[in-house]
């Protein structure tokens, strides 16, 4: 059975295909949420704008974690928010993979 992870747009283009890609578990991090603030930016060496994804896993707030997003950069990622409201304070458990064939 093949594994992947594949992802539309509104538009029905493919904007995502990992199906090509073996994806390497490259480590969990835990993100202190704050309720003064909408993003976060997280350390995270070796990283790169392309080839990554970082996947919320848990959150101490039952159900909460979906309204989070990553973005990937250049030795970091960063957290962002998606509601107009402020957030509770929690922790995040964050796990990153790297689909990228050159690390």
């Amino acid at each position: 059975m093949s594994q992947g992870l594949q992802c539309w747009d509104e538009n029905a283009q493919l904007v995502v295909d990992l199906t090509d890609y073996s994806m390497r578990y490259m480590g969990t991090i835990n993100v202190n949420i704050t309720a003064t603030q909408r993003a976060w930016t997280v350390p995270f060496s070796g990283m790169r704008p392309t080839g990554w994804l970082v996947v919320h896993r848990t959150s101490n707030m039952t159900g909460l974690f979906i309204e989070f997003y990553a973005i990937p950069a250049t030795n970091q990622f960063e957290i962002r928010y998606l509601q107009n409201a402020a957030p509770t304070a929690q922790t995040l458990v964050c796990d990153v993979y790297s689909y990228d064939t050159g690390v």
